[in-house]
């Protein structure tokens, strides 16, 4: 993978762009005063933020899959427009003139997104599962630096200490621009035939197999991202001071984006059945430990475990779901990644609502056992792939 440009450039190109996705609620604080905005403005600028960039999605995967051979030139242009856009947002002297241009910028993440996360997988065909962990991996490692490095320049230069970041994201576009020559090259030397595209018979099967993949993907987003919400919500309920159970909430993770390395490499050689329903039904034990132990110490290695064990599968179920669109990958990648998001968020809503009523604690705990049915729902998942065994040798005369 080292020796792949293309896979290379995407890897890095989603570094580049989830710094910069992640960077809006802390620029939006900095300019909370100067520009007197309210909680309430700020709150509807980072929603309708989020929902533009995962709701578009799969219209930028569907429009990909209609450009054959041309995904790291449109990932080049996603980097480049969050790049423009966020340089604009710095530059901005008031909310009117800044809020559209805020407003716009998510589109070039909805359009990066599907198109990086296919040509991960393609660029690497025989390990397409730690291809799609390693990519993701790189973004998890941007969203977990963007807030730290927008704190520390904004908060010493204001709006305009984000443009060392922005300025950073042409390293990215440029190679992906020069990756996008490779792949010209291969495309053109490249023979290709017309799918054949038989009709495919809707069965019972295929239509409940989908099902079942849909449910899983929409169970476990809602557990992983409730645990990210709501872990410092319980812990603040504790007494715990701010500093500790942020620490805690980013050792979660932390160690998911490890754990999806992890299972990107247990797909590929276990098949995804195993890399999925082992770890789900291992992190129920470790969650509740995390839930209910009374230790500190205790509770930051149940969750670090808990991290890595719920947060490892996203990157292989988008792989599951390409090889069920085969012609489409981008719309595949897409419509998961806008539904994985979709999914979590309406999970997120119906838990607060609840811990309202009774309690933040037992909430958790109750979701914890929803991995049940999810690890079930995962046995639908194709196991290792068995090799045919080789021919025998030739006998002579």
């Amino acid at each position: 993978m080292r020796n792949n440009r293309m896979f290379t450039a995407v890897s890095g190109g989603h570094f580049a762009v989830d710094v910069l996705n992640s960077t809006g609620a802390v620029l939006l604080a900095v300019l909370k005063e100067p520009l007197g905005l309210s909680y309430a403005q700020i709150g509807t600028a980072l929603t309708i933020y989020l929902l533009i960039g995962s709701l578009s999605q799969p219209l930028f995967g569907w429009f990909s899959d209609q450009i054959r051979g041309r995904s790291m030139l449109l990932a080049a242009v996603g980097v480049a427009w969050l790049a423009v856009c966020f340089t604009l947002v710095a530059l901005a002297p008031s909310w009117a003139l800044l809020l559209p241009v805020f407003l716009i910028a998510p589109l070039g993440s909805a359009l990066f997104h599907p198109v990086g996360a296919a040509a991960a997988a393609s660029a690497v065909p025989d390990r397409a599962a730690s291809a799609t962990a390693i990519f993701f991996f790189s973004g998890q490692i941007g969203l977990a630096a963007g807030p730290f490095l927008a704190g520390a320049l904004t908060g010493r230069f204001g709006a305009p200490g984000l443009l060392p970041l922005t300025a950073m994201a042409l390293i990215p576009t440029a190679i992906l621009l020069i990756a996008s020559r490779d792949e010209q090259r291969l495309n053109n030397h490249a023979d290709y035939t017309a799918p054949n595209r038989t009709a495919q018979q809707w069965t019972f099967v295929a239509i409940a197999t989908i099902a079942a993949f849909v449910t899983l993907v929409a169970l476990r987003s809602s557990v992983q991202a409730i645990y990210q919400s709501y872990l410092p919500q319980l812990f603040a309920s504790r007494g715990w001071e701010p500093a500790l159970f942020g620490l805690l909430a980013g050792v979660f993770m932390g160690t998911g984006a490890v754990g999806q390395i992890m299972t990107g490499t247990l797909a590929d050689q276990y098949g995804m059945r195993a890399a999925v329903v082992w770890p789900m039904l291992l992190s129920i034990p470790i969650g509740l430990v995390a839930l209910l132990t009374p230790s500190v110490p205790l509770t930051f290695v149940a969750c670090a475990m808990a991290g890595l064990l719920i947060g490892g599968q996203h990157s292989v179920l988008v792989v599951h779901a390409q090889r069920l669109l085969p012609f489409k990958q981008g719309l595949a990648a897409g419509l998961i990644l806008g539904f994985t998001f979709a999914s979590g968020a309406i999970g997120t809503g119906i838990a607060g609502h609840l811990a309202d009523t009774v309690g933040i604690q037992q909430v958790m705990v109750a979701v914890t056992f929803i991995i049940i049915p999810a690890a079930l729902l995962a046995l639908t998942l194709p196991g290792q792939h068995r090799k045919g065994k080789p021919a025998p040798a030739p006998v002579g005369d």
